[in-house]
């Protein structure tokens, strides 16, 4: 299986660069989006339950997952990952001088497990050019949107 990347010129973050200095990085472009109806159509298409049975199954899993991570568990989801909580935040010298405010934002780490990450070991790459009139500016970011 092949992944496509382009080039993408961005600010230099080597250490001691000039602050106007930029490299080129590699960088895979989103090519569409698969939502979640979409997502339970499949599945519905290669098993015998409907996409309303799917939908209804991964959005009780997801109520699970919440739980589940509130509780500062690991939700393991067998061949597909482990999914955590994580936080961090800024340092104190002194243990007395530590406000919660202090804690950045929590994220979720998902961890891939066998299945992902024997595909990922598979995976061979394929430039692609910029199309016209594109430009490799510092702000281009292939990340979807979530919403």
């Amino acid at each position: 299986m092949s992944v496509k990347y382009k080039l993408v010129q961005k600010k230099d973050l080597t250490k001691g660069a000039a602050d106007d200095a930029k490299r080129y990085y590699a960088s895979a472009p989103v090519s569409g989006k698969m939502d979640f109806d979409s997502i339970c159509e499949l599945i519905a298409d290669r098993s015998t339950a409907s996409d309303g049975d799917v939908a209804l199954v991964v959005l009780g899993l997801i109520r699970a997952m919440e739980e589940a991570l509130l509780r500062n568990e690991v939700v393991q989801l067998g061949r597909l990952g482990n999914f955590r909580l994580s936080i961090g935040s800024s340092g104190t010298v002194e243990e007395k001088d530590f406000l919660a405010s202090m804690i950045r934002k929590p994220k979720i780490i998902f961890t891939p497990g066998d299945k992902l990450r024997a595909m990922i070991e598979k995976v061979s790459l394929e430039r692609i050019d910029k199309a016209p009139g594109q430009s490799g500016s510092d702000n281009d970011d292939d990340r979807p949107v979530i919403e």
